[in-house]
């Protein structure tokens, strides 16, 4: 059995392969195609790569980045053009097993794969497993490890089950805010596109977030004028002053991006954009929205919504290239990059996982 690779050259045949799983917007030809070249470098390209037939196959689709564009590559590489390495999906990605196809073809997928990659000189590999398909369990041959816990919230329950879900602080937060003048609703109006992105671009500003969390403006654009995500902003007195962008297809909605003004903070803003983002969701037949991860801080927020949605992301790195990323490392390190934070891969500038 052989694998095969695609692009979005071949973007049909890509949609029939994800169309044959319960993926995830995530996953989707759609999001990857939307995803690359705005993510942190302009050399990103969606690919997929697929091992199996109809009746049992492995799906991966990931974003693969040029090494030219390290400053130290033309250097330390006689041929940098041969070369890339790859990532996941963000938030979450990694390789999905159809239905009904046998265990031992995550393991055969895994060899298939590591012989592709070093054939296309794919030099480094970094895997972000999605802790709602939990993929991490099917692939132990990709070495995955726990990185950190994330939040969902079950959609199925009823609404006072879900209300009595919430931590007391979190339920006391939106009570105040319900009891301001905040109006939090569903937007296609571009002006408010705008409004959003202002905001969500003064958040980025003023926590110095690095260019993983830095997008223009038509990146947003792109993705509310596809059907893979919803807009919620929260108004006071008509002016917008916070918004969630949610992605999501019919089963499963993710707490995306989101950002509000700080002088509207006190009138507990984000606590009710999440409740109106869930609530939007379930009112669509939603199954689960997942809050994700995220630092200590953050993290506290998000498992107010939910003190029994509990799921593990785990993260895989390879490496099919040996001696072309130590050479890399090196050059890395001479050039100024801390390569010893962990950040994978070392050669890279470390950006937020």
């Amino acid at each position: 059995m052989s694998g095969r690779s695609y692009t979005l050259d071949d973007r049909e045949t890509w949609q029939e392969w994800f169309d044959r799983l319960d993926a995830g917007p995530y996953h989707s030809p759609t999001y990857l195609d939307t995803l690359a070249g705005e993510f942190e470098h302009d050399s990103e390209r969606a690919e997929l790569f697929v091992y199996g037939d109809e009746d049992g196959f492995v799906y991966y689709p990931y974003i693969r980045r040029d090494l030219t564009e390290l400053p130290f590559a033309e250097a330390e590489l006689s041929n940098p053009e041969a070369y890339s390495d790859i990532v996941s999906s963000w938030y979450y990605g990694g390789p999905l097993l159809s239905a009904g196809a046998p265990p031992s073809l995550a393991e055969e997928f895994a060899d298939s794969f590591a012989e592709f990659c070093a054939e296309k000189g794919i030099v480094s590999e970094f895997i972000r497993f999605d802790p709602n398909r939990e993929n991490h369990e099917r692939f132990d041959a990709l070495e995955p490890t726990f990185n950190r816990e994330t939040v969902h919230v079950d959609l199925t329950k009823d609404t006072e089950t879900l209300w009595d879900e919430f931590e007391k602080r979190n339920r006391n937060a939106i009570r105040q805010a319900q009891e301001t003048d905040l109006v939090v609703e569903q937007t296609t109006d571009p002006a408010e596109f705008e409004a959003f992105y202002d905001i969500y671009t003064n958040a980025m500003e003023a926590k110095d977030a690095s260019d993983h969390y830095r997008f223009p403006f038509s990146f947003f654009e792109t993705l509310f004028r596809s059907d893979l995500s919803t807009l919620i902003v929260a108004r006071y007195e008509g002016e917008v002053v916070g918004g969630a962008v949610v992605v999501h297809d019919d089963r499963i909605a993710h707490d995306y991006l989101r950002a509000s003004n700080p002088d509207y903070w006190d009138l507990r803003v984000n606590n009710l954009l999440c409740y109106g983002a869930m609530m939007e969701m379930r009112d669509r037949g939603t199954d689960r929205f997942d809050f994700q991860g995220g630092r200590p801080g953050v993290f506290k927020f998000k498992k107010g919504f939910s003190t029994e949605g509990r799921g593990e992301f785990h993260i895989g790195k390879r490496i099919h290239c040996p001696a072309v990323y130590e050479s890399l490392t090196e050059a890395a390190a001479d050039a100024g990059i801390d390569t010893d934070t962990g950040y994978f891969p070392a050669y890279r500038e470390a950006q937020s996982n």
